[in-house]
């Protein structure tokens, strides 16, 4: 990796960029263009991308922009109440034919040349059709093109570009099915109006990292801790209290004493699963009112003993995080340097109005371009991504070395798990995962080589 900032990387061989050996990643994976390149063919041209929730598009002809790399796709809600996801680009002159980010049409005209097509995208109108074309034009292959594959998990719509991709059930493996679960069993949940979206100059792999990252919260959120800006019930039973001053004040009187790293006195579960998909936390207080909904049997039965047990944030790889909070955020890659992050807050349906505003008032000030927390890790990953740039600094590896070795994985109900004190596994494995995608490989050889094994 030395001086590897100053030559052409063969991106054949871009697994070198990540060492299993010393926990070292190069950074140039968060600057180069040529590596992010390759990334929106290898990773966000083949892997499955949450696009948007069933409960967004309700009614026939309601829709929904969503990103797939760099193309936008419209899902649809067709007249017999099936889901399709068309390329939001004219087969005529390749213009957006929707401006519209959300809404219901009864059709879509193209504002170049008025080109027409219906809902479930077929050309239905060409202005001078007979004078212009000569009524010669085979309107029957000139639709909207329509993404490889779409399928739905528990109201979380999903797409591929790649035909030759798994099922959404085998993609998403045990450990994507216990990230939505996460969330899906909250209840009958449905979308809060509105998409919070806004732009970070940073690096996406720099925001999935942070997903796994709870060494942090101790120096990054000190300050919103010290406003008391953090609710007090948010996060019962997982800080350690202390009387020794220097935090917010507990209900009891205690004192959180967030200087002395609360994380470093609770166990951590990091889940792993197949492509890189993974669940990383401390384990769940059970008394703790934002998680009172574990309680209920079925719950039980969804997320299996492991699942009861994880208490963190889940990340469906490449970049769909699901929250403690019912939130779900996608990180869009828009340049190597820059990041489009989109926040969905969802609610039971059944939730009491007081209830639910109050959820809603948590979730707006926790993430998001007004959230507390957010506002602090996007300081980090700028001025992490801007550091990457610099001659000297380039050269100086990311670095995972934190329990580098000592990640013994234990195999239960279908699930593969380290439980150890504050780590750096999660972020180890996505980026492991990361690497196997960039070389191209077959699904089967991806499949096979993120696999989790006994060591990490």
């Amino acid at each position: 990796m030395e001086g590897s900032a100053a030559v052409s990387i063969d991106l054949q061989d871009v697994q070198g960029l990540v060492s299993v050996q010393t926990g070292e990643i190069n950074r140039r994976i968060f600057t180069d263009e040529e590596i992010f390149e390759r990334e929106m063919r290898q990773i966000f041209g083949r892997a499955w991308l949450f696009l948007c929730h069933e409960s967004q598009i309700p009614k026939p002809g309601d829709f929904f922009e969503a990103p797939m790399g760099r193309d936008n796709v419209l899902v649809v809600r067709q007249k017999d109440g099936t889901l399709r996801a068309l390329l939001n680009t004219c087969t005529h002159r390749g213009n957006s034919i929707c401006r519209a980010e959300e809404g219901n049409a009864r059709n879509f005209m193209c504002t170049y040349h008025g080109w027409t097509f219906d809902i479930s995208g077929d050309l239905i109108g060409v202005p001078g059709m007979e004078k212009f074309y000569n009524n010669a034009l085979d309107r029957s292959k000139l639709g909207l093109r329509q993404v490889a594959q779409l399928d739905t998990y528990k109201g979380f719509v999903f797409a591929t570009l790649d035909g030759s991709a798994p099922p959404l059930h085998d993609f998403l493996g045990t450990a994507g099915r216990l990230g939505l679960n996460l969330i899906a069993e909250l209840g009958d949940i449905e979308i809060v109006p509105g998409v919070q979206k806004f732009l970070i100059d940073a690096n996406w792999k720099l925001t999935v990292d942070n997903v796994f990252d709870w060494y942090h919260p101790q120096i990054t959120h000190m300050s919103a801790a010290a406003a008391k800006m953090l609710p007090e019930d948010a996060y019962d039973g997982l800080l350690e209290t202390a009387v020794d001053g220097g935090g917010a004040q507990t209900p009891d009187g205690g004192q959180i004493n967030f200087t002395r790293g609360y994380m470093e006195f609770i166990d951590s579960i990091t889940v792993l699963g197949e492509y890189g998909h993974g669940i990383s936390g401390p384990p769940t207080a059970l008394d703790n009112p934002l998680l009172s909904w574990r309680k209920r049997p079925e719950v039980a039965a969804a997320l299996g003993p492991v699942g009861m047990k994880v208490g963190g944030h889940p990340n469906i790889f490449p970049t769909m995080w699901i929250t403690t909070f019912g939130q779900v955020s996608l990180r869009v890659p828009r340049t190597p340097t820059s990041t489009e992050v989109w926040w969905f807050s969802f609610v039971p349906k059944e939730m009491p109005p007081e209830a639910r505003a109050h959820l809603i008032e948590l979730q707006n000030h926790t993430f998001g371009a007004a959230g507390i927390l957010e506002q602090d890790d996007g300081e980090n990953w700028s001025q992490s991504t801007r550091q990457a740039f610099g001659a000297e600094s380039s050269l100086i590896p990311h670095q995972l070395k934190m329990n580098l070795g000592r990640g013994h994985i234990i195999h239960e109900d279908g699930i593969a798990r380290i439980e150890s004190r504050t780590s750096e596994h999660g972020q180890f494995w996505m980026y492991l995962a990361w690497a196997q995608w960039m070389t191209g490989s077959s699904w089967d050889v991806l499949r096979a080589n993120t696999i989790p094994g006994e060591l990490i």
